[in-house]
């Protein structure tokens, strides 16, 4: 079982989120938290650059430096490449876009970035292919929630998704690619089924390995 977990964020409000989230599901493990805000604006301004993957791995570093055995990126723009700097990190939003593609195969992809579409569709489409399924994916994008979002705004941020959400019909699953969006679910009136990363993710980590 892990016993020490740590995250990298490019937003505070995270902190909280998986805190509680550890706290209520594995109570036990140790939480490290690392903060970086400029790395997602960095990544926006100029894609992902060699000088992003070297912060990166200086942060991942420095975590299994003070015992972390696990760590999760939670900023889904920057999780893929996160994942192939060390086999200990883990995307956020991995866990979500499996389920998503044994839930069906006709996808929504909820956004409030669009650097965050293309890492999104990767994964999916890997995944898929991984599984040997066809899958179609549709995008949604609420590209003026994310003003909300850096303004503090939470509150307006989730509305704001959470009226796309309802928009949404002729699919399986949604998928909300940013784990800042889970808290829109509870705002919106829709029968298909959302996903958000967080706690799947936390969940996902802290599952029994099945016996082979």
């Amino acid at each position: 079982m892990i016993s020490s977990i740590g995250f990298i964020h490019t937003a505070s409000m995270h902190v909280a989120t998986f805190e509680q989230l550890v706290g209520e599901i594995q109570p036990n493990c140790t939480v490290e938290h690392v903060v970086m805000p400029t790395l997602l604006e960095q990544a926006r301004q100029e894609g992902l650059t060699s000088a992003i993957s070297q912060q990166l791995t200086q942060i991942i570093k420095q975590l299994q430096a003070n015992g972390v055995e696990r760590i999760v990126c939670t900023c889904s723009t920057l999780g893929g490449l996160a994942e192939t700097l060390d086999p200990t990190v883990i995307r956020v939003d991995r866990a979500m876009a499996e389920q998503a593609i044994a839930t069906g195969s006709r996808i929504a992809v909820v956004a409030a970035l669009t650097s965050t579409l293309e890492p999104t569709y990767a994964l999916l489409n890997a995944i898929a292919q991984h599984q040997a399924k066809t899958i179609e994916i549709r995008d949604y994008c609420c590209l003026d929630a994310w003003k909300s979002f850096l303004a503090n705004d939470q509150a307006s941020y989730l509305q704001q998704i959470a009226i796309v959400l309802e928009t949404i019909d002729q699919v399986d699953v949604i998928v909300l690619a940013q784990a800042s969006m889970a808290g829109a679910i509870q705002l919106c009136q829709q029968n298909i089924p959302i996903l958000s990363s967080p706690r799947i993710a936390i969940e996902a980590l802290f599952k029994p390995k099945q016996a082979a």
